[in-house]
């Protein structure tokens, strides 16, 4: 029994719109679960896996941060980007972060071109260290 109402959209689609068991998110501050009858909450979200369950069934997708909005046994969740756990390219991923790495050696004093290049970095990471299923 589907108790949770699950939206994930992006700015250029809808991603998944079902009913689901229970929500496990990427916060900014931490991974956090959601269940039917969660205290309402609105979160920035860190790229990370959103996890779900239906019927017995883990899901998860790869979310690159965005927001979440939980209230009345709905989580909506804008998505700056969505990327299926099954269209990961590690090795494209690798190669990224290790380029990434290369440019943080040269950076002058930019505070603005480190947290861009520290973000990229992360994202890569995380994608490194994903659970396939």
């Amino acid at each position: 029994m589907s108790d949770i109402k699950l939206r994930v959209v992006t700015p250029i689609k809808p991603v998944i719109d079902e009913g689901v068991d229970e929500v496990v998110i990427p916060g900014e501050l931490g991974e956090f679960g959601v269940l039917p009858g969660h205290t309402p909450l609105i979160s920035t979200l860190a790229p990370g896996e959103l996890a779900y369950k239906k019927g017995g069934v883990e899901k998860a997708i790869f979310i690159e941060g965005g927001i979440a909005d939980v209230r009345d046994d709905m989580v909506n969740v804008l998505a700056d980007n969505v990327i299926s756990i099954d269209e990961v390219d590690y090795e494209a991923s690798r190669k990224e972060a290790e380029g990434i790495v290369e440019e943080l050696k040269g950076l002058g004093e930019s505070r603005k071109e480190f947290k861009a290049l520290e973000r990229r970095l992360k994202i890569a990471e995380l994608k490194l260290r994903i659970k396939r299923t």
